[in-house]
This record gives structure tokens, C-alpha cells and sequence, in this order.
């Protein structure tokens, strides 16, 4: 476990202003510093460090009209959390990898309460068992009025060598977002964009899923599509209680 920051005395014991520049404990309350690196920051990437020690203050939440850009020009990657919400969703999946195993087992059972993940092998989206909408549980730092969920599927998104989403696949998908979220009315198209992660921006290899960013989403067509789901960043609390 960590040692707190007024825990060893001795001429090896780091000052205030040392521990306070560790990037694990910015954004931290003094009394949190600590000496060592919490276990679920250890190895974690070059751009997760640079992020977390930068205060939360340094972020700008992304408009609507930034989300667009970077999804019509995939660059999907320029999407992030804050500091803080990059070190709760750090610490989050951590804890979910120790107590069940993965991401994938926890996502499966828990939140989209799956026995099993073979599809029906009807055409994509014909049968509801097949998919299911939530909540981003960690979503992006974008403008609040942006509503980002995600789409699983137990069925296969058809994509070429290289990743990309084949145009028959965009078809599907397409007449999903029209019929999910557009129809009578319920919101413009031009309100709504998707996106499928890069392999290597994906936190849960082994079950398909895509991105929908809403803007401006009536919250009663949220609370349909998604069967009454909030985020579980919402409710969770550092150290997995």
C-alpha cells in the first residue's frame, strides 16, 4: 500500500513541494499525497503521466462542434478525460480487472447482464436481443449538453483489413442511429455522430461496441433508449466502495 505523505520521517522523506510535483498527486488534497505510486498508476503510459499532472483547471471541455470535426476527420484519439477523470477511470478499471477478472467479464454480466454473447444470427439490429444501449461510464471531456453512449453488440460489425467499418456496415449502423433516435421526430440527424475506437483506444477488446455522441438529448428518449442507465462514474467512489 502507499505511504501517506507525512508517514516516514528521515533525511530520505521527500519535502512538500517534491511529493506535491509527483504526478500521481496532483489534483490531490494534501492530506492524499503520497510517497509511492498507487498500485493502478504503476506502468501506466507516457500520455496518461503527462495528462494526470496537469490541473484540472488546464482543460477545456470540447464543443459539439469540435466533436463533429474529429469524428468527420478521425481523429478520434484527440478525444480525453481531464486529469481526474482520467485517475478515477484508471483506478476503476483496475479495481474491475482485480475483482472480476476483466473489463469484458464485469461489462458483460453487470451492465449489460448477458448470459451470452452469440448472436441470433438474424441481420444486424433486427433482433433487440442482439445489442444494447448505455451510458458511456467514463465519457470524454466534452461540452455538457453532449450525451455520449454506447452501442454493444453481440453481433459483428462488418470492417475491412484494416479496421474500418465497411459501407455495409455503415448502412446498419445508419438506419440504427434513424431508427433509434430520429424517428417522429425525436432529434435531428445533424445532432447525432458515431464512431467505432481504434483497436488500440478500445478498453474492452472482445465485445463489439461503437460511440454515440447526442447533443442536446430529451432526456425522456435517453431514459428509453438506455432502459432508465446512468454512467457508473456518477455513483462510484475512489477505492472501489
Amino acid at each position: 500500500m502507499p505511504h501517506s505523505a507525512h508517514s516516514t520521517t528521515g533525511a530520505n522523506t521527500p519535502d512538500e513541494q517534491e511529493l506535491s510535483q509527483r504526478f500521481w498527486n496532483t489534483n490531490q488534497a494534501k492530506e492524499r499525497w503520497t510517497e509511492e505510486c498507487p498500485e493502478f498508476l504503476i506502468g501506466t503510459s507516457e500520455k496518461n503521466k503527462g495528462i494526470l499532472a496537469r490541473k484540472d483547471e488546464e482543460f477545456r471541455r470540447r464543443s459539439w462542434e469540435e466533436a463533429k470535426e474529429l469524428v468527420r476527420t478521425n481523429r478520434i484519439d484527440h478525444f480525453q478525460r481531464s486529469a481526474s477523470q482520467l485517475r478515477g477511470y484508471l483506478e476503476y478499471t483496475h479495481q474491475l480487472k482485480k475483482k472480476h477478472g476483466s473489463v469484458l467479464a464485469y461489462v458483460q454480466k453487470y451492465r449489460l447482464k448477458w448470459d451470452s454473447i452469440t448472436p441470433s444470427g438474424e441481420r444486424p439490429f433486427n433482433d433487440p436481443g442482439d445489442w444494447k444501449v448505455l451510458y458511456n461510464d467514463w465519457p470524454y471531456y466534452v461540452d455538457e449538453e453532449i450525451t455520449h453512449l454506447v452501442v454493444w453488440t453481440k453481433f459483428l460489425i462488418d470492417e475491412d483489413e484494416n479496421g474500418e467499418v465497411r459501407e455495409g456496415g455503415k448502412r446498419d449502423i445508419e438506419e440504427f442511429i434513424k431508427t433509434t433516435f430520429c424517428a417522429d421526430g425525436r432529434m435531428e440527424r445533424d445532432r447525432i455522430v458515431w464512431f467505432r475506437n481504434w483497436k488500440s483506444l478500445k478498453s474492452v477488446h472482445a465485445l463489439e461496441h461503437f460511440h454515440v455522441m447526442l447533443y442536446k438529448a430529451p432526456r425522456d428518449l435517453l431514459d428509453e433508449v438506455t432502459e432508465g442507465d446512468r454512467p457508473t462514474s456518477e455513483s462510484w467512489t475512489s477505492g472501489g466502495r
